[in-house]
């Protein structure tokens, strides 16, 4: 485990949330890593391990000429390979029109500031049109001249997203079963693309064996010692209504193209409502989002909404640091006869540093010596250094686990922040489309003020006046109730611009899910 400052913040979050959710995760990714896990256990949703795939010399293939790794270096298919994928393949024509095909899949990934992140062809990835397109992220270590898997960036969100759909499904077997045959469905369905990928690989990566390393694990193995994913929880009704939601997506007749973004806005919405709901004061406590629906144009209403953001962002750090208090207290009491240890740890600072894991942390340790050599009792020293490691923790909460919050609220959808602005919660149309169809059955309608009825009890959301008073937010404001009234027919005009409400006077509107399920064509 990680020392100093981030050990703490990492273990608290592992506390908090599970081991582990990763800065830098972008939203698509949390989609393709769980697909890539529920593939590699044969689409089944309770597996003790999953298989990882490299697809080396393929991906080699398609992504040559990008950078590799973080140096200056770039892919290159050896020259022999290429020779025989021509001669195996069709020729060259027939192979660089096969790989601009494969070129145009790649997911677009994108940084906080909204331009191209700048990543190696390891970590490159492609739509999910066949489980055949579906690898885990590689690295290459110094010295090494085969990639090894990047165990530590790569399917974390993903197994953890695994498994509360494995644990929601727990007392929903019909919906596991249900999960498991149309996913492996929309999966395996291109063959086309299998066909062309076999014989790519066939080519370059007829090489390839299938070792235990290979292998990820699920869940904890009798006499196993290898790293696996883990939640605090195993069972919570929001696991239950994100298998509910996430099946109901799943089965409406859409292309695998097409639902993938709203499985990103989805699985990111899922994750958000899990973190927010383990760092709520008291679990009776209703979380409150404030939406701006007026694209930041009225700026009453983009104030209201970043102060609702802000706020949640203040309860996961009041969470954090009541957390580090108890991890501290709890470290530091394990030793046996703590109280009488402390003329000890005045003498040999080091010991208590090492005790805490922070003998390694440079900033704050000084603060931490003196605190010790001053302290007249073991409560006080405990008050003293959680005030110091609180203080040098901070920045890596703030640097680290409010930015995965933000990350995954920005690229589901749900919010940002753009020039001149704070973040703040806002619905793209993606987000909104994907609101609709987990909520209203396919080819049902609802009407505009039931669903508004329905998203606030359900998920907290506060558009318009109703809600904005019932929350206690109207109040608190001290706007206008007209500015909840635009607000509410903002949402409202985007519904109708996306085709998804129908007006039928003033009063009456309604909106549709104008899909439909494809439950009975897949057999099921």
């Amino acid at each position: 485990m990680a020392t100093g400052t981030e050990g703490f913040a990492a273990q608290l979050a592992s506390e908090i949330w599970g081991h582990r959710f990763m800065d830098g995760q972008r939203g698509p990714e949390y989609v393709l890593e769980f697909m890539n896990v529920l593939a590699g256990t044969n689409y089944t949703l309770n597996a003790d391990k999953y298989k990882r795939r490299k697809a080396e010399g393929f991906r080699r293939f398609v992504f040559e000429g990008d950078k590799e790794g973080s140096k200056n270096d770039i892919v290159q298919l050896e020259q022999e390979k290429r020779q025989l994928l021509y001669k195996e393949v069709g020729g060259e024509d027939t192979v660089m029109v096969i790989r601009e095909f494969f070129r145009n899949l790649e997911i677009p990934l994108y940084d906080g500031r909204g331009n191209l992140a700048d990543r190696s062809w390891y970590a490159k990835t492609l739509y999910p049109l066949h489980e055949s397109l579906l690898f885990f992220e590689l690295r290459r270590k110094k010295g090494e001249k085969v990639a090894s898997y990047e165990r530590n960036f790569f399917a974390r969100g993903g197994e953890l997203y695994y498994l509360m759909l494995s644990y929601g499904t727990e007392k929903q077997p019909y919906l596991r079963k249900e999960i498991e045959a149309r996913m492996e469905e929309l999966l395996q369905r291109n063959k086309a693309i299998e066909k062309i990928v076999s014989k790519i690989i066939n080519v370059l990566d007829n090489d390839e064996e299938t070792k235990e390393s290979d292998y990820a694990l699920l869940k904890s193995i009798e006499n196993v010692n290898r790293e696996y994913p883990r939640l605090p929880i195993t069972e919570h009704v929001l696991f239950d209504r994100f298998a509910q939601e996430y099946h109901q997506l799943i089965h409406l007749n859409l292309d695998i193209f097409e639902m993938f973004h709203l499985l990103v806005s989805l699985v990111g919405f899922q994750l958000i409502q899990y973190m927010y709901d383990r760092t709520k004061k008291d679990d009776n406590d209703k979380l409150i989002m404030f939406f701006d629906c007026l694209d930041g144009q009225v700026g009453q209403v983009l104030k209201l909404s970043a102060q609702s953001f802000q706020e949640n962002e203040a309860m996961v750090r009041e969470k954090f640091e009541k957390e580090l208090k108890r991890l501290l207290t709890e470290k530091i009491s394990a030793i046996y006869e703590a109280n009488k240890k402390l003329e000890q740890w005045q003498k040999d600072p080091d010991e208590l540093l090492k005790v805490l894991g922070l003998k390694k942390v440079r900033t704050g340790k000084q603060r931490i010596i003196k605190a010790l050599s001053q302290a007249k009792s073991f409560e006080e020293l405990v008050d003293d250094i959680t005030i110091i490691v609180q203080e040098t923790v901070s920045p890596q909460l703030k640097k680290h686990y409010l930015s995965i919050i933000r990350g995954i609220i920005r690229d589901s959808g749900m919010g940002g922040v753009r020039a001149g602005t704070n973040y703040r919660y806002f619905m793209t149309d993606k987000f909104l489309e994907m609101l609709v169809l987990v909520n209203i059955p396919p080819q049902q309608s609802m009407e505009f003020a039931e669903f508004l009825h329905q998203i606030y009890n359900k998920y907290g959301f506060v558009i318009g006046e109703e809600h904005a008073r019932l929350s206690g937010l109207y109040e608190k404001s001290k706007l206008n109730v007209s500015y909840f009234h635009k607000n509410e027919q903002s949402l409202r005009e985007k519904l109708k611009s996306n085709g998804l409400l129908i007006e039928y006077s003033d009063a009456t509107a309604m909106i549709r899910n104008p899909y439909n399920s494809v439950l009975e064509k897949v057999g099921l």
